[in-house]
């Protein structure tokens, strides 16, 4: 198993940001590239929609409206014509299904609404749509009063991420220029970019930022890009849990050391200039710590809360998974004043979501994500508040030995399989409570069905549904690894 650890460490350094391509990005980008509009038609679902392969709803519904928006304005082509009719059609059959989606995506609130709007500007059928979404107007607004007006252009906010909400009528074209990175995206996202270039406040750094995007992703483009700090933890972070990284030497050296150059006074951010946040300040804290390479707990100070700890400023909602992961960062952080406090402060905000079984969060689709993360963070330390979880994960194994979520979305099995078994094997470990024969029919079941981690469905969570690729398969690599130490 070694080998592949090192294979994935390779192509970590030589394909970085690697992600699957984004129907609503391309949406976008088919305002100013008629080449996108032969991959909006081939995406579109046999059902009149746009989106990932799971029919997650806010994904399909957010996709489905950059799509005709995107066909409505650019194209007069009778088939076109029918295929917004039909994504319009299925728009009023879905949208009342939005609250059954485990969590929005990101930005959900404020780009519904902006994209209606843009589309009824185009002269689109979408009243009974509109009513349909009247409930996140409110949404939107409460979001925005968080925010103070000068935070809305400014880099320190990630809100510039989803610009595209501010609309065609309402954008401030002169301000557009204090959110552009250096690498000429607004925040890493091809869909904010692509918009000021609609809009009139493009520039050619922006142009080159887009054609460099669709180059490097063969004419696709994903929700989010680059990202490689946030690729390098992640990645590690679940090797780590197996293995102790410093043994592959010169292979992770240099992710390591480019995290280090990565670490700022205020922490980190998932890539160079985009807003730091909780989870990559604490998974690189995590990782450091572990090689023995210095890093400042001060940091963790910036992101308390009265009762909680934030990802992101501004934030409408909070992030368990954050929790997780400070839980994780703490429980290598050497003493410091206030430590016990905030782990203490982590852990309480966990505890009020560990009654039932399962746990949801915002950045993954699926809740064996979350559970096997807290699972993960609280086994060995607060091991009474996780046996609801344990005994969840052991008792919602399906008899194939996979467990899933989503069982009229097959694929979906095997990634969420692998996150039931990391979290059943490090408990394992832990204490040896659980059922081996558990294990073995879902280590069976993997062993049989995955193949190939490129082909793994998008279950992530951004303003549409992503797959996140090294990462998850530093997550296969990690189960096959501790099952072999353990059996």
């Amino acid at each position: 198993m070694t080998y592949r650890f090192e294979e994935l460490l390779l192509d970590i350094q030589r394909h970085p940001n690697a992600m699957s391509g984004s129907v609503y990005d391309m949406g976008w980008l088919a305002w100013l590239i008629p080449e996108a509009h032969d991959r909006l038609r081939e995406a579109q679902h046999p059902d009149g929609s746009w989106g990932a392969d799971l029919e997650y709803y806010h994904d399909r519904v957010i996709c489905t409206l950059a799509a005709i928006n995107a066909l409505a304005a650019t194209s007069t082509n009778h088939h076109d014509l029918e295929r917004i009719e039909r994504g319009i059609k299925y728009l009023e059959r879905a949208t009342k299904f939005l609250p059954l989606d485990p969590t929005e995506t990101v930005g959900f609130e404020l780009l519904a609404p902006s994209l209606v709007k843009i589309g009824k500007g185009l002269g689109l059928k979408l009243s009974r749509v509109a009513k349909l979404l009247e409930p996140y107007e409110a949404v939107c607004r409460q979001k925005l009063s968080l925010i103070p007006p000068a935070m809305l252009y400014g880099k320190k906010s990630t809100v510039p991420h989803s610009l595209e909400f501010v609309g065609f009528d309402d954008l401030d074209r002169t301000a557009v220029a204090a959110v552009r990175f250096a690498n000429g995206s607004i925040h890493n996202s091809p869909a904010a970019t692509a918009f000021c270039e609609v809009a009139g406040a493009g520039s050619a750094a922006g142009r080159d930022y887009l054609a460099s995007t669709l180059g490097y992703y063969e004419g696709g483009a994903p929700n989010l890009t680059p990202f490689e700090w946030y690729e390098i933890n992640w990645s590690l972070m679940h090797l780590s849990l197996v293995e102790d990284l410093t043994q592959f030497g010169e292979l992770v050296q240099p992710l390591l050391d480019k995290i280090q150059a990565g670490w700022g006074p205020e922490g980190m951010g998932l890539g160079e200039e985009f807003p730091v946040d909780l989870d990559n300040t604490a998974a690189a804290y995590t990782l450091l710590s572990k090689a023995g390479m210095t890093t400042d707990h001060a940091v963790f100070k910036a992101f308390e809360e009265t009762d909680h700890f934030h990802c992101f400023r501004f934030e409408r909602n909070i992030s368990l998974d954050v929790h997780t992961r400070l839980v994780m960062a703490l429980r290598q952080a050497p003493d410091f004043p206030g430590r016990d406090d905030m782990l203490l402060k982590a852990i309480n905000i966990l505890s009020r979501y560990t009654l039932s079984g399962l746990i949801t969060d915002k950045w993954h689709a699926s809740p064996y994500y979350s559970t096997a993360h807290a699972v993960i963070a609280l086994c060995g330390l607060a091991d009474a508040l996780i046996e609801g979880q344990i005994y969840w994960l052991q008792d919602s194994q399906q008899k194939n030995g996979s467990w899933t979520y989503y069982p009229n979305y097959k694929p979906a099995a095997l990634e969420e399989s692998a996150y039931a078994l990391l979290a059943l094997l490090i408990v394992q470990r832990q204490n040896g409570s659980v059922s081996s024969e558990v294990i073995k029919r879902g280590m069976d079941y993997l062993a049989k069905y995955y193949q190939d981690h490129r082909a793994l469905p998008a279950l992530w969570v951004d303003k549409g549904l992503y797959h996140p690729m090294h990462i998850t398969r530093s997550i296969f690599l990690a189960v096959f690894a501790l099952y072999d130490q353990l059996y």
